[in-house]
């Protein structure tokens, strides 16, 4: 959620960033083009670029379309509008847990948004419910030397709100009490051609947008700006108008002046009136009337294209056919060979290795799937027997520059290529564990208290020991030790519940209710349930057993204070559709 909320501010931040250039481009050509520049930024703060990705995948003429550069675009696309966005591994399975803690934190957080959103609603309806009074108070207004506009109804009311338009669909031209004696029959002629050239722009229904999207991202200071901006332009496009239909640059000065100084400035962004934006500026251009330059046929172009560009790379970049897994991610050199030796007898290993590589030494394929998919023995169903009975050795490189954390889908991607893997994913009751606090009075067991270590800091150094001497690598103390004993300096006690299932056979899932990083050291003597766990094994000699260590279940209650309770609950489980002997390298 948070990471979609940020996508979804930066993509709309550097819309405006491009519509902000796009107006320095348009400096000298109409307020009215600037305008609407301003108002697309305004409308892609309320339409995510997911809109119109799903928009893609429902277009059949879209996936039938070229597929010229799709990778790139694809790419490009999704680099560009979601940076937040978290790469999880792929195809990772889990326990779906019946019932999570509450996120108190974004509960606060919603609460405060929602909060400022009903302030800035109720302060707006409280000032609409003001014009609306003064409608009320109003009556039917003519000045024998000023024509009533042709379906625009003009009213005058009492008070000091200066000359403005209120209403979307049927707009009344709102004017104060005795203006006419104000300003001279000139002056007044030309602020109401300002006021009528907000009614045929729709200025009121325009800013009435914005000022949803004001209320829903109060927030974000980019939002008000883009406010300013559009009121700006709006009072410009119109003064543009005036002086194109009036020509006389003084007067309508001398008239916006006299507004400001005996009238005060409609409240609502919504109300249209004759003083909003920066008077004095205005009144600069007012007087320099310059020549206003109608849009080049290059500007055209490059409205277009961009324009273009915004609507069609999102739905382009999602309907085209994207590469295969195999394709996409691919390992740069495999060796896949049969090993006939005794499993029994044989060392098996199998680990993912810096730089993004695989090596599986007596390995079965269901193990080695186990591992690329992030499974549990459980979570994997159906297949041939000899997925977990054939053994076989395997060796795998990246290429260059590869991420690390591709290593899992690329395995995934091989499966599929050199075994013909085919498989499916569902959702089955199975048993599982819930790891809840033993103790009555909720304390905790010697080795288990909180973390006060960064544990950024072990892992740096458990890597670099990995790294410099795989073979004789042994995890510091507080790291997570192979066989039976697990340790960490700083860990939630959901981490903890995700290393037990290749000891106890089933999904554990976290109810202790304890949040935040704890330090915990746990001793036990059971040794972990064949072929289960990712990839069944681990990738260093583990230990003899401690015959005086006691049971997982007991160590768990002595040691921490925990313990284990049976319980149903929905799990994922892979389904193996079709898999066959692997292709000759």
């Amino acid at each position: 959620m948070t990471a979609d909320l940020a996508n979804h501010l930066w993509q709309s931040t550097l819309f405006a960033l491009v519509a902000g250039l796009l107006t320095l481009m348009c400096r000298k050509n109409h307020a009215s083009v600037r305008y609407w520049l301003w108002f697309s930024a305004s409308v892609k703060f309320v339409i995510p670029f997911t809109l119109l990705v799903a928009l893609g995948d429902r277009l059949e003429w879209a996936s039938r379309a070229p597929q010229i550069a799709a990778p790139v675009l694809a790419a490009t696309v999704a680099q560009v509008s979601r940076p937040f966005a978290v790469d999880p591994a792929v195809g990772f399975l889990s326990v779906q847990e019946a019932s999570r803690s509450v996120d108190w934190f974004a509960l606060g957080v919603l609460g405060v948004w929602a909060a400022g959103m009903i302030a800035m609603a109720r302060a707006r309806i409280r000032t609409w419910r003001q014009i609306r009074a003064a409608i009320g108070a109003s009556s039917q207004w003519a000045v024998a030397s000023l024509p009533t506009p042709a379906g625009v109804a003009v009213r005058s009311t009492p008070g000091v709100m200066e000359p403005g338009v209120v209403g979307f669909w049927r707009p009344v031209l709102l004017v104060p009490s005795g203006i006419e004696d104000d300003l001279t029959p000139r002056q007044l002629a030309a602020v109401l051609t300002h006021e009528l050239c907000h009614i045929r722009r729709r200025d009121n229904a325009t800013a009435a947008v914005h000022m949803v999207v004001e209320a829903v991202f109060w927030f974000y200071p980019l939002v008000w700006w883009i406010g300013s901006r559009l009121v700006d332009e709006r009072e410009r496009a119109c003064d543009e108008e005036v002086l194109r239909r009036c020509g006389e640059p003084r007067t309508y000065a001398e008239g916006i002046v006299n507004v400001c100084k005996r009238y005060v400035e409609m409240p609502l962004a919504c109300v249209s009136g004759v003083s909003g934006a920066n008077v004095k500026n205005r009144i600069r251009d007012i007087m320099t009337n310059r020549a206003i330059a109608n849009l080049s046929v290059a500007q055209k172009v490059v409205l277009a294209g961009v324009g273009a560009i915004v609507i069609v790379a999102p739905i382009f970049a999602q309907s085209v056919p994207r590469p295969s897994a195999g394709e996409a991610l691919r390992f740069e050199v495999t060796s896949i060979k049969r090993n006939t030796g005794d499993a029994q007898k044989a060392y098996v290993l199998q680990r993912f290795l810096p730089g993004g590589g695989f090596e599986g030494f007596n390995v079965t394929l269901g193990s080695v799937i186990r591992l690329a998919y992030g499974l549990q023995d459980f979570q994997m169903v159906g297949g041939p027997k000899w997925v977990d009975t054939d053994r076989f050795d395997i060796q795998m490189r990246a290429p260059q520059g590869a991420a690390e954390n591709e290593a899992p889908r690329r395995l995934q991607s091989l499966l599929a290529e050199r075994f013909a893997l085919k498989a499916h994913t569902e959702k089955r009751d199975h048993p599982v564990y819930a790891l809840v606090l033993a103790r009555a009075d909720r304390s905790l067991g010697p080795r288990l208290r909180r973390s006060q270590i960064d544990p950024k800091k072990i892992e740096e150094q458990d890597a670099r020991m990995l790294r410099e001497n795989p073979a004789t690598f042994t995890p510091l103390e507080c790291g997570l030790a192979a066989g039976r004993r697990l340790g960490s300096c700083s860990s939630t006690m959901a981490l903890l519940a995700s290393r037990f299932p290749m000891y106890v056979g089933r999904m554990v899932v976290d109810r202790t209710g304890l949040t935040g990083p704890y330090t915990y050291d746990l001793s036990f003597g059971d040794l972990p349930v064949p072929g289960a766990g990712p990839g069944g094994g681990f990738p260093f000699p583990t230990k003899p057993p401690d015959p005086d260590a006691p049971p997982l279940f007991t160590a768990l209650e002595q040691q921490l204070g925990l313990k284990l309770v049976p319980q149903t609950g929905p799990v994922e489980v892979l389904v193996i559709d079709h898999v066959q002997q692997p292709k000759p390298n």
